[in-house]
């Protein structure tokens, strides 16, 4: 997400390590809906069948249609004859509304972009770096922070998609300013450029 392009870059790693179980029922939430994002027609019927309930955009957190509507925003202004298109979703996880929200452009010339974002904007701190690394099963390819804001990141999590995984504590500068906070968990995957 542009928003956290402001990282400053730490480390560049590849590794490996054996898949853990999940830090919180939200990481396999996530991966269910959002693995198979090259796919886009089966992330409807993957995220509901992992628990996710699909929302009008004006049953969402204000919050997040704001970071969505930001996106929106900067789509039309990169690539006005684009075509976006997507959905919302809610689930509760440790007492807090969680927001799934997916997204596909497709260009005028053939290009596509899929996303898959989770929002936890009130979790109250981040997974350890052991544990989520464990999930995943390998280490990140990069790691960016920014004081206590992190952003761990998978190139490829499987072939053609990646994932992201970013921690910004409330009250965080960067939250400030971009409006994002919490844990939020991106999967994407383009093609056709």
């Amino acid at each position: 997400m542009p928003a956290l392009a402001a990282f400053a870059l730490i480390a560049a790693t590849v590794g490996t390590a054996q898949a853990s179980p999940a830090p919180s029922p939200l990481f396999g939430a996530f991966k269910a809906a959002c693995f198979g994002i090259d796919k886009f027609d089966g992330i409807s019927a993957a995220a509901t069948a992992a628990g996710w309930t699909e929302i009008a955009e004006a049953q969402a957190d204000p919050r997040v249609v704001a970071i969505v509507g930001k996106g929106r925003e900067a789509m039309r202004k990169e690539a006005p004859e684009a075509k976006v298109s997507g959905q919302m979703f809610r689930q509760r996880f440790d007492g807090r509304d969680v927001w799934l929200v997916t997204s596909r452009i497709q260009t005028g010339k053939g290009g596509w972009a899929n996303g898959c974002r989770a929002y936890d904007l009130d979790a109250p701190a981040a997974p350890s770096r052991e544990a989520i690394d464990g999930w995943v099963g390998t280490a990140p390819t990069t790691i960016q922070a920014n004081g206590t804001a992190s952003k761990r990141r998978w190139e490829p999590w499987q072939p053609g998609v990646s994932l992201e995984i970013t921690y910004v504590p409330r009250g965080h500068p960067l939250g400030a300013s971009y409006g994002i906070q919490g844990l939020v968990f991106v999967s994407q995957s383009t093609g056709g450029f």
